[in-house]
């Protein structure tokens, strides 16, 4: 009886560990990171990671074997997204953890805000009381594809390549929120402190869209 209930046990856990083994790399994590964002192909990703097209694929595939992204022929293209909504839990759940157990990624974080600056970072609920009035302007800094597959609600989409050719079409008689991918992204303090070096009055947002919606959807039920 004792021996049926191990092997139970071993190999409820062995069928784990592959989800463990997705995980067990950054490049996996940061492409899944990607992924939340919206459906990506191959290309994209590579070109996101600064991986090749065969350790982009490799690393893919991994992920696959352990269900957490699924994918789909489109063309000449092979596009990837997340398999379920638990996933994205999932991924923002790590990101939460790692912020709050290891003192290295809260160290990475407070340099790199230290690095940068003429930013003024908001916490998601200073974003979400400037956002009622009509007046705040929301800047998205993430590439096209992911603003369309969703964004802040009366967001305007800039990625950030794209933000400089854009500053003389910004008014500078608003306050401008900035966000991009979340807090594991650079941009939006980035992009805070050009504005501001540039006469704008811009905040920094290291939030993302799960975190705001989230942040929403917790309101409603009050």
């Amino acid at each position: 009886m004792d021996k049926i209930c191990q092997n139970y046990k071993n190999s409820l856990y062995l069928g784990l560990s592959k989800i463990g083994k997705c995980l067990s790399s950054e490049k996996r994590i940061e492409i899944l990171d990607l992924l939340v964002q919206g459906a990506k192909t191959v290309e994209s990703i590579s070109n996101e990671t600064g991986m090749s097209i065969a350790n982009t694929s490799r690393h893919l595939q991994i992920l696959k074997d352990g269900n957490l992204v699924i994918n789909e022929k489109k063309g000449n293209y092979v596009v990837y997204e997340i398999a379920n909504t638990q996933i994205i839990d999932l991924v923002y759940l790590l990101i939460g953890v790692g912020e709050q157990q290891l003192a290295d990624i809260q160290r990475i974080h407070n340099e790199f805000n230290d690095s940068c600056m003429k930013i003024r970072p908001i916490t998601l609920e200073q974003a979400y009381e400037m956002a009622k009035n009509k007046e705040t302007l929301i800047i998205d800094l993430r590439p096209e594809d992911e603003f369309n597959s969703s964004h802040i609600e009366n967001a305007i989409n800039i990625p950030m390549k794209n933000l400089e050719e854009n500053l003389k079409k910004l008014p500078k008689n608003k306050e401008i929120i900035v966000y991009c991918r979340g807090r594991n992204c650079a941009y939006a303090n980035l992009a805070s402190k050009f504005l501001n070096d540039n006469g704008f009055h811009a905040y920094s947002l290291n939030q993302s869209y799960y975190d705001w919606k989230k942040y929403d959807n917790f309101w409603v039920w009050f």
